[in-house]
């Protein structure tokens, strides 16, 4: 669908580590990945890819890597702005990369965000993601790209 630019890539909200496994399987160990859970789920990460784990609540941090390359997840929703501004606060340069519902775009509470922060790239899923294993939501979903490298672009993968 999309390549992530490496080699330092940070995942602050793991999960499971589903995107960790995901980046490993498909770029076979590359780059380095520092994973952060603020739920304790660090043998998951292990196990999934992650080269360094933390385990903290990402918006009280000052970030978990220095120096990012990426910044990636599926964050919550109901705090995914402020995961996503707090990206741009710590990481400027980083490629920022988000797993969002397709109807973030349509808030009236986000038009000032979108217009500092205008996204680059959507890629839109054909697919609807099982975030459980037993199905998928009535929900569509879309990764979102913040990239000074990128061009903009709109595309259903």
């Amino acid at each position: 669908a999309f390549d992530i630019q490496g080699p330092e890539i940070d995942e602050p909200c793991a999960g499971d580590g589903a995107i960790v496994k995901e980046i490993w399987k498909r770029y076979h160990g590359a780059y380095f990945i520092t994973a952060n859970e603020i739920r304790n789920e660090e043998e998951a990460l292990y196990k999934n890819g992650a080269d360094r784990i933390y385990n903290l609540d990402f918006l009280k941090t000052g970030g978990i890597n220095p120096h990012p390359n990426t910044i990636i997840t599926n964050p919550p929703y109901s705090i995914a702005q402020e995961i996503i501004e707090h990206c741009f606060e710590i990481a400027p340069e980083a490629e920022i990369i988000m797993l969002l519902r397709l109807n973030f775009l349509g808030s009236q509470k986000r038009k000032e965000f979108f217009k500092k922060h205008p996204v680059t790239q959507i890629y839109v899923l054909s697919k609807r993601p099982s975030f459980t294993g037993h199905g998928t939501d009535a929900t569509e979903y879309a990764w979102f790209v913040w990239s000074k490298s990128r061009v903009p672009l709109i595309k259903v993968i």
